[in-house]
């Protein structure tokens, strides 16, 4: 590609600024600032509006032996939900390097991608190939060993120098950081505090842990230990816990447009991330089968910010608390069929954290 690609903006000091993406290096960079990890056996595109970046899409690799019309169905409805795109650059994330004499790897997804998406009047501008320690340009006619770049020059690129110095970062791997055990564990006032709710009526149990719930969303402070058994327990019931998760994006709207994430107006990110911080703070005080339902709930809002490899290991440690918790099964199944939340396929929804340059929606592969 040529010429120089503009970022969306960015607040800085209350001036907005554009960074600009000149090189192959700049792309690179980007799929792996905007994710926040390097992928791994992932296809990653970018759409691109013109001369403007818009969303980022990362799917696992199709398996050998997958239905590839139906795999690349899906990549494309979820880049022609970015109406304003009218181009796509790609990277193929894999350790498998490519030699002369071989045939593209994904050779026959990338042909029908590229058919698709003329369809939809949006064009493949370019690709790479990319290793853990090299990338190549994809359209290359004869695949030339002296031609790989070392992934290392990527550090040295404008772009990926801009985003570190304001605070962006690429780990290694997509772990969500989910403490191991317990620091206190308060199964006993969990326990007393379930016997307390069911003696109350269910629309006067969900009114009063509602009203903690807000408290705390709305609040600064993490809850106290009487606090967080009090919600651990509030969450171990259904219709008690639907209601809780559903009040976290902060929107006037039916609990189940809430859940499923495919509300008309995008949800308050930040509350979102607040009911983040209070979930994994609940998580430090759960033990056993009392983790369940919060790491579930922890997994629900990575789907919502479109974070499928995040949501899935959420889904797993919940199952490894309680394997018969319905709500894990049912998400991680959705996950795994690589449904995507409404919210993150719309980039005027999507979340957005501080170093993000456009929505993020992925999955974990569909077969």
């Amino acid at each position: 590609m040529t010429g120089a690609l503009a970022h969306d903006p960015c607040m800085v000091g209350g001036i907005v600024e554009r960074l600009s993406i000149k090189t192959p290096e700049d792309f690179i960079s980007l799929m792996g600032h905007t994710l926040g990890y390097w992928p791994k056996e992932s296809l990653v595109c970018i759409t691109l509006d013109g001369r403007r970046i818009g969303s980022t899409l990362r799917v696992g690799l199709p398996k050998e032996g997958a239905a590839t019309a139906r795999y690349v169905h899906e990549v494309v409805k979820c880049i022609a939900n970015d109406r304003e795109a009218t181009g796509v650059v790609f990277g193929i994330f894999t350790p498998a390097l490519w030699e002369p004499m071989d045939d593209r790897p994904y050779e026959d997804v990338i042909g029908i991608l590229a058919g698709e998406l003329s369809q939809h009047d949006i064009n493949v501008r370019d690709g790479w190939i990319i290793s853990e320690t090299s990338f190549t340009n994809y359209f290359q006619i004869v695949p030339d060993p002296l031609a790989r770049s070392p992934l290392e020059t990527i550090k040295t690129s404008e772009l990926n120098a801009e985003l570190v110095f304001r605070g962006s970062s690429i780990e290694p791997g997509p772990g969500f950081r989910i403490p191991i055990l317990a620091r206190r564990d308060l199964s006993e006032e969990v326990f007393k505090h379930c016997l307390r709710i069911e003696a109350m009526t269910p629309p006067v149990a969900t009114a009063k842990a509602r009203t903690l719930w807000g408290t705390l969303l709305e609040g600064a402070d993490l809850p106290t230990d009487a606090q967080s058994a009090e919600l651990l327990a509030d969450f171990k019931f259904i219709s008690v816990r639907d209601r809780l998760l559903a009040d976290i994006p902060g929107l006037d709207d039916s609990m189940g447009n809430l859940l499923l994430g495919q509300t008309k107006r995008p949800p308050h990110w930040q509350r979102v991330d607040r009911a983040q911080e209070l979930l994994l703070h609940l998580y430090t005080r759960a033990d056993g089968p009392d983790a369940a339902p919060v790491l579930t709930s922890l997994g629900i809002i990575q789907w919502w910010e479109g974070k499928g490899s995040r949501a899935h290991q959420c889904f797993q440690h919940a199952l490894e608390s309680d394997p018969n918790y319905k709500l894990a099964q049912l998400s991680d199944q959705m996950v795994a069929a690589g449904i995507l939340a409404p919210w993150a396929m719309d980039k005027s929804s999507a979340y957005q954290p501080p170093m993000s340059r456009g929505p993020r929606i992925e999955g974990l592969g569909m077969t």
